[in-house]
């Protein structure tokens, strides 16, 4: 028992020291009060009760601000099981200083409990106290750090053939604010993480001005008519692209087609000067260009649209 004590006040910062001198200090003075007022028994005799009362809640009211008010922390539990072919325990969580003080360590501390599902009467009950005084057994370890006010930090730990598979367990972690831990052992660093936006609503974003913009203020909003405007916008401005480019391809097609003609119309008519009244008199060996069976041979009689049936 003394080694306990000892051994819980050795965790103690300096403002923990103070507290504990405190609370001892006010008990004190109730004991020293009931002694002065000795032959008066209904004045002594609470100021006696209380002072030992104090005394004996000095050790839970200090571990209640230590652990709630001082070195505060809220956990975020990864994984917590032991694996599944293997004897192998693994604790991964993440820890918040949410408390006022810095803290300089924590105890992570894994109890095995005694089953009391399966048992009745005394035996129960005896082991629900014991759960709670002196588990069945006690797995500790001291984890150096440097987590000041509103860091976070990650801690995984694995223990090796673990021996209670199955067994009723509850793991624990108890942070103190004095340094322990030698010079040459380095702690681990706890980060700042950045705050979580708050009201975030992303169905639309309206911005006032140009100036807005340069000053990062921008008001977000629901679906209002600067979203439907946008979208109206953005299919129209499709629509009008595609009709342009099916225009261009079109035309292109056209300009191809005209071309095409126009050769087939040179190829076929070698005299352009030629004039109207003459185009009904059959041509001659004279009249012919001296090429004119090559331009013969090489005609292309021109796809008709549709072939007659």
């Amino acid at each position: 028992m003394k080694e306990k004590i000892i051994d819980f006040i050795s965790y103690f910062h300096l403002y923990d020291l103070i507290l504990f001198s405190a609370f001892l200090l006010l008990a004190m003075c109730f004991i020293f009060l009931s002694f002065i007022f000795f032959r008066r028994k209904f004045i002594s005799i609470p100021f006696f009760l209380l002072g030992f009362g104090i005394i004996i809640a000095i050790p839970f009211a200090i571990k209640y601000f230590m652990q709630e008010r001082f070195y505060k922390i809220e956990k975020e539990i990864t994984y917590d099981n032991t694996y599944n072919y293997s004897d192998v325990y693994q604790y991964i969580a993440e820890i918040k200083n949410v408390g006022r003080r810095n803290i300089a360590g924590c105890i992570f501390s894994h109890q095995i409990l005694y089953d009391t599902d399966n048992e009745v009467g005394v035996t129960k009950y005896k082991h629900i106290l014991l759960n709670y005084i002196k588990p069945k057994k006690v797995y500790t370890r001291d984890i150096p750090m440097d987590l000041k006010v509103g860091q976070s930090i990650k801690i995984s730990e694995v223990m090796e053939n673990y021996k209670h598979k199955g067994s009723k367990y509850i793991t624990k972690i108890e942070c103190y604010g004095k340094k322990r831990h030698k010079d040459d052992i380095k702690p681990l660093q706890g980060v700042y993480k950045p705050k979580k936006e708050e009201d975030k609503n992303v169905a639309g974003v309206k911005i006032d001005s140009v100036d807005s913009i340069d000053n990062n203020e921008i008001e977000i909003d629901g679906p209002d008519e600067f979203d439907v405007d946008i979208k109206s916008k953005t299919t129209d401005n499709t629509k009008t692209e595609t009709k342009e480019e099916i225009n261009k391809t079109q035309d292109l097609f056209i300009l191809e087609d005209d071309n095409a003609t126009q050769e087939l119309h040179q190829e076929s008519t070698p005299n352009d000067n030629m004039q109207p009244s003459q185009t009904n008199i059959p041509p001659t060996e004279e009249t012919l260009p001296p090429n004119w069976r090559e331009l013969r041979d090489n005609f292309n009689v021109p796809l008709l649209k549709e072939t007659p049936r």
